[in-house]
């Protein structure tokens, strides 16, 4: 099978240390909500959230804009078809990856993944369709491990790896599919 890489870039602040630009001579990008702001240059733009929706389609953003239907906002039905959980943006764009053929994706700021009060925050918080209604809250990443997990494993032909800071604690993701990188060495091999 032929590695076809991208790259899905949260907006958590963990992120912030990678040139987003250079990504683009790597492999497509697949971006979340606001990070049009930043990253002109991003290939796929998702947002599932109404504000940001409407802010990105009035915006001169030039990316591929995604905005997935209302069904697919959600968790997955074969997750748990009795509480489908609203997914995030995140998610959607990496089903939107492998959608077009990309099964090796990296992913960047996805912060749920780390061990305290750093673990939702986001590089946009406080800004406009960022207010206190959006913000995450520890208690939530329990699920959204347990929904990535699940995810993780229903697409096991793709592999994950996701991007941390040096040193990081994670949690535990219980899939053969899903890797960890630092971000030292994503960035040493970004541009080796």
């Amino acid at each position: 099978m032929t590695t076809n890489i991208a790259f899905i870039i949260g907006n958590g602040p963990s992120r912030s240390p990678i040139e987003l630009n250079d990504l683009s001579k790597a492999g497509k990008t697949f971006g979340c909500n606001a990070l049009y702001r930043d990253f002109p240059a991003l290939d796929y733009l998702v947002a599932i959230d109404e504000g940001m929706s409407e802010e990105i389609v009035n915006s001169d953003c030039s990316s591929t804009i995604i905005i997935p239907p209302y069904d697919e906002q959600f968790e997955m039905a074969e997750y748990n078809p009795l509480q489908r959980r609203r997914s995030n943006a995140g998610m959607n764009a990496m089903i939107e990856a492998i959608r077009r053929g990309h099964n090796l994706l990296y992913c960047l700021g996805f912060d749920f993944i780390l061990e305290g009060s750093a673990s939702v925050d986001n590089v946009y918080k406080n800004t406009q369709n960022y207010g206190p209604e959006t913000h995450a809250h520890e208690s939530d990443n329990f699920y959204r491990v347990k929904y990535f997990e699940w995810f993780a494993n229903h697409y096991s032909d793709t592999n994950f790896v996701m991007v941390i800071p040096d040193g990081a604690s994670t949690k535990k993701i219980e899939a053969e599919n899903v890797t960890g990188m630092s971000l030292s060495v994503f960035n040493k091999n970004l541009y080796d």
